[in-house]
């Protein structure tokens, strides 16, 4: 089964907010109602170094969201399992942001809605990236679509400060180990990641 997930690198994230206004600005989210945020994680013992996690909709194998949704609002894409909303369909009962283990659906009050992530799925299918991915002036986020038969070695499951929630398997993965740094126009974080 092939599943669409966001790839992102630890050790190239300096904590700049550039993909959260990226997100904001595209989406035309109102004001204080963000979908990507990132977090600034404390230190480790013994560890001088910064670390911050840019996180999203997960957009998760098997989205505990859509299950809860009683209106069919949520429903994921066919082809790269990108979770959508359907607006139209949202009655505002919150229960897909009462059953998502990530906090990555956001309800807007002066409308009586839920909206989320959308992958940028508009973008995407014009061969563009996320506008997230695309504003990372640090490299640090990336987007591929992997076969989750066959799982990239190159990437984890897991970073410092994530530990995905078994139910629902979330389509984030981290670049494994320290990045070397590219010149401009080179390879995105992994091998590939962006495609």
């Amino acid at each position: 089964m092939k599943q669409r997930v966001f790839v992102f690198a630890p050790d190239r994230c300096f904590g700049c907010l550039g993909c959260t206004a990226a997100c904001a600005a595209t989406n035309g989210t109102p004001p204080g109602l963000f979908w990507r945020n990132v977090m600034k994680l404390p230190p480790e013992d013994g560890d001088h170094r910064t670390v911050y996690l840019s996180l999203a909709c997960n957009h998760c194998e098997d989205a505990p969201c859509a299950a809860a949704c009683p209106s069919g609002a949520l429903v994921k894409r066919a082809g790269d399992g990108v979770v959508l909303h359907r607006e139209a369909r949202c009655i505002g009962c919150r229960y897909c942001q009462m059953a998502c283990p990530y906090d990555a659906i956001r309800f807007d009050a002066a409308r009586g809605v839920v909206s989320k992530c959308t992958f940028c799925v508009d973008r995407l299918d014009a061969g563009r990236e996320p506008a997230c991915v695309e504003t990372c002036f640090g490299g640090a986020l990336g987007q591929r679509v992997i076969d989750l038969g066959d799982e990239p070695p190159d990437l984890a499951r897991e970073a410092t400060g994530f530990t995905p929630v078994a139910a629902g398997r979330p389509s984030i993965r981290f670049v494994r180990g320290p990045v070397r740094a590219v010149p401009a126009g080179g390879t995105e974080p992994g091998e590939g990641t962006r495609s």
